[in-house]
């Protein structure tokens, strides 16, 4: 089990050490692409989902894994069991994310925050594209969508983690599930979310659980994700 992060060279080389910190704190290997900072906000915005296309169009892994660098492994057993069911059943497993703003707000997906993907998987579905796709410089496929509404159009099983809790302050619904936002624990990770919108500024609830999993401590986010009102 082998993960794959990218990231842009805008990040400050802190972000980039306590993630490396926290995966070696776990023993978990990680392969870090770094590229160019793109000015074009479409590009920018597509560089992400085509790494992904060409790492599983070249890799030598028949289980090629996603992690970004505002997402931190917590759980080395959950993701080691997750890799495995993914390997035997030769599909995909991620954490569970939507779009709240378009139209298609209540299909879940597989997110590349956390993404396990079998090469067979991908082969059987056509080889979709993980690139995000946009209209009127809005999101309507996000980065790795499609491979999960190529899987719901064929019947084609998968799995996904979906949110414990998150911090906040942000949050958004996540479908009928309950909710989700800034700072979502996982059962494998924990995902940040607009780290990557705001570099310069380092949130404290970040460094704080950083610590928490460098320090071997449990992570109690601020909101449970379940969700029972209207």
């Amino acid at each position: 089990m082998k993960f794959h992060t990218f990231y842009t060279d805008n990040f400050p080389e802190k972000i980039v050490e306590q993630h490396s910190n926290c995966c070696n704190r776990l023993k978990i290997a990680v392969e870090y692409h770094k590229v160019p900072y793109a000015l074009q906000f479409l590009t920018r915005y597509k560089q992400h989902g085509e790494l992904m296309n060409w790492l599983l169009s070249n890799s030598n892994e028949d289980v090629v894994c996603f992690l970004d660098l505002d997402c931190l492994p917590h759980d080395k057993n959950t993701l080691q069991q997750a890799f495995e069911w993914v390997s035997d059943n030769h599909s995909f497993c991620g954490n569970a994310q939507n779009v709240s703003h378009i139209n298609m707000r209540n299909h879940v997906y597989a997110a590349a925050s956390m993404l396990m993907i079998h090469k067979k998987a991908w082969n059987y579905l056509g080889n979709p594209s993980l690139s995000c796709v946009f209209e009127n410089e809005l999101t309507q496929i996000d980065t790795a969508q499609l491979l999960t509404l190529k899987a719901d159009q064929l019947g084609f099983p998968y799995q996904l983690m979906y949110p414990i809790g998150y911090d906040g302050p942000d949050e958004y619904k996540l479908a009928g599930y309950g909710m989700y936002g800034t700072g979502t624990l996982y059962p494998g990770t924990y995902h940040l979310f607009a780290l990557s919108e705001n570099v310069k500024d380092i949130p404290e609830i970040w460094n704080q659980r950083v610590s928490n999993i460098l320090n071997s401590e449990k992570i109690i986010p601020k909101h449970s994700s379940i969700y029972y009102g209207l």
